[in-house]
């Protein structure tokens, strides 16, 4: 797998969600909604001669500041289990499949408090387990 495709690609899934801003990298500015596929931790050699890779992919979900009571009502689309702003629904849609992996899972969501430019904001760490070829 390329680790940029990767990112490209699960960066342009999301992109698909309406009113979502959306990067492929790493930021040190958001604005609220705002999804950042982060780097992956690497697993290589998952089947034997290198016929695959796993990728543990996080992606943050910056929803609103700390301070917002509203943050966490705004939260709740983006880490439900199906919907239009569901990002398991929109990451695990298999009707158009993926290109630079041949799997995605969304494995598990953690809630924690980053800061960006000095401002603390809720976020949702979405973990993917992506699995492609390791050739």
């Amino acid at each position: 797998m390329n680790l940029e495709a990767v990112m490209t690609e699960v960066a342009a899934r999301l992109d698909t969600i309406d009113n979502l801003r959306v990067f492929d990298h790493p930021v040190d500015t958001v604005n609220p909604p705002t999804a950042i596929v982060s780097l992956p931790e690497i697993t290589f050699d998952q089947t034997y001669g290198r016929g695959s890779d796993r990728y543990a992919l996080p992606v943050v979900l910056a929803i609103g500041k700390v301070v917002d009571r509203a943050a966490l009502k705004n939260l709740a689309p983006y880490v439900a289990g199906d919907g239009a702003k569901s990002f398991k629904a929109v990451l695990e849609d298999d009707a158009t499949p993926y290109v630079a992996f041949d799997s995605l899972r969304v494995q598990s969501i953690e809630f924690d408090v980053y800061t960006f430019s000095s401002i603390e904001y809720t976020v949702a760490v979405f973990l993917l387990d992506i699995i492609g070829d390791g050739a």
